[in-house]
């Protein structure tokens, strides 16, 4: 076994090198958060410890801080499943590929592989799963223990800072769905929404070779970063919209994400799409939204409406080297970033939408 105080030399300026105590944000209940500090985590065979060095916050955190979604949520838990770190310490060897000393990124999800959505290839909506930031200690903590059997979920990110590797995680997320929208095969897509997964979006579908990228969005700064990801085609939503997008396609719009939990991220455009068009369900919805499309339309036109939730371990391996290569501007996503005694204010401008990814630095 590697010991803690052999690798924490490195650690951010005011702490120990052999640290006895942590610092985390714990959320007790919904709108219930204390700044703890907790004993270091004692490693059991095979696990690995992570100094995290940056942690993310998505609609879902906030939804669970607010109480808004409790399910398979532990309390008490830590928040943040966008993580970043370094690794520290292991009992036993590393996974193959990771080194002591390593930025890594971590795939939040440990799966069963025994349920019928892990044997049909879904792990990502295992019926069994559990989840850093949801019944595991997510990122808002200055360690992390990552356990034996979630090890091989250390993805490295050399070369770039720690938030762009954390961000890895939603940029897996939009490669799934766009996986199972198929976009490396469309000629034309739609990207509704332009908050931060939305430009990851516009940005991987230009990677992945589609010649044309339309995207929407009623704020006129996040239009112009949707051109600085690629998009060719940038439009303010409105009743000109649809006209503009049927001349911009000639032929049909191929996938439409749909990127914001709105129903009129689809609506407007359904006579903009192609035959044989695939509709990304991507974003979260409210529990009273419906999506009403005519089942003439959808038969018709042999049009696919695919869900996507979450990412896979495969994803975050294959954007990895987008992010630490540069190919995706990250840096640009990145909001501000704020102390661990400040989570709650990192929480609610999180859940404001007027900021890109807000996250919290556990050691500021």
């Amino acid at each position: 076994m590697t010991t803690t105080s052999d690798h924490l030399a490195a650690a951010p300026p005011g702490s120990s090198s052999n640290p006895t105590t942590l610092r985390q944000a714990v959320l007790h209940k919904p709108n219930d958060l204390r700044i703890e500090e907790v004993p270091m985590p004692a490693l059991e065979a095979g696990d690995v410890l992570l100094r995290v060095d940056a942690a993310l916050l998505c609609g879902t955190d906030v939804r669970i801080y607010e109480g808004r979604k409790q399910k398979n949520v532990t309390f008490p838990t830590v928040l943040g499943h966008e993580f970043a770190g370094t690794v520290v310490d292991a009992d036993g060897a590393l996974p193959d590929g990771v080194a002591m000393g390593d930025q890594v990124a971590v795939y939040p999800l440990v799966t069963c592989g025994v349920c019928a959505a892990c044997r049909k290839g879904h792990e990502n909506i295992c019926r069994n799963r559990k989840a850093f930031g949801y019944q595991l200690t997510g990122g808002l903590s200055q360690f992390v223990r990552v356990p034996a059997v979630a090890r091989q979920n250390l993805v490295p990110v050399p070369g770039v800072s720690a938030a762009e590797a954390a961000i890895i995680e939603p940029v897996a997320c939009a490669y799934n769905g766009q996986k199972l929208a198929g976009m490396s095969r469309a000629e034309t897509a739609l990207i509704v929404g332009c908050g931060p997964l939305g430009l990851i979006h516009a940005g991987l579908a230009k990677s992945l070779g589609v010649q044309k990228v339309a995207a929407v969005d009623p704020i006129a700064q996040r239009r112009a970063m949707a051109t600085r990801f690629g998009a060719d085609l940038v439009l303010e939503p409105g009743p000109g919209a649809a006209d503009q997008l049927n001349e911009f396609s000639d032929g049909g719009i191929d996938v439409l994400v749909m990127a914001i939990g709105r129903i009129d991220a689809l609506t407007p455009y359904l006579g903009c799409l192609a035959p044989g068009a695939s509709v990304s369900v991507f974003a979260g919805f409210g529990a009273d939204a419906d999506l009403a499309v005519s089942a003439n339309d959808v038969h018709y036109n042999e049009w696919n409406i695919v869900g996507a939730s979450s990412c896979r371990l495969d994803g975050f391996h294959a954007v990895a080297p987008m992010v630490a290569s540069g190919a995706l501007p990250v840096a640009e996503l990145i909001g501000t970033q704020l102390p661990l005694d400040r989570a709650v204010e990192a929480l609610n401008l999180a859940g404001s939408g007027a900021d890109m990814r807000v996250g919290v630095n556990p050691w500021a």
